[in-house]
């Protein structure tokens, strides 16, 4: 009884840093916000979960990443991708192919009629007609 009095601490303990390890984000990035919302919403990439401030911190980065083709930029495999939003379409779709090699990846204007039905192998990107550009976040389906 006495043993399981001073064990169940450090179990305590060990959950629940094993439950708040995050990936860590890339060195070039800088220090995350120190200032954050109160919200819990899930981080792109597999960032694990965190506040709105910091969803959109990492986004920012991400999408300057993108914009530099630096070597060392994250790849988002599983999606959504908010990071493409602003981004020329055919572009993207090229990115995409390259980091998750699914070759059903579709450019539609925005407004396009499409079917309702999921496909986990799909990802349609919606550009503005008139400049080409991401309007919505590309997801999977």
């Amino acid at each position: 009884m006495f043993a399981y009095k001073q064990i169940f601490p450090l179990l305590l303990a060990l959950v629940a840093s094993l439950i708040c390890a995050q990936k860590a984000y890339p060195e070039h990035w800088g220090e995350p916000p120190k200032m954050e919302t109160m919200d819990l919403r899930p981080l792109p990439a597999g960032f694990g979960e965190g506040s709105g401030t910091r969803f959109n911190w990492i986004v920012e980065h991400m999408k300057a990443d993108v914009a530099a083709r630096h070597p060392n930029r994250i790849v988002n495999q599983k999606g959504p991708w908010p990071e493409f939003v602003g981004l020329q379409g055919k572009y993207v779709k090229e990115l995409l192919f390259q980091d998750i090699g699914m070759g059903d990846i579709i450019v539609l204007n925005q407004g396009t009629p499409v079917t309702r039905d999921y496909r986990p192998n799909r990802v349609r990107i919606f550009v503005d007609p008139s400049s080409g550009e991401v309007v919505n976040v590309p997801n999977r389906g």
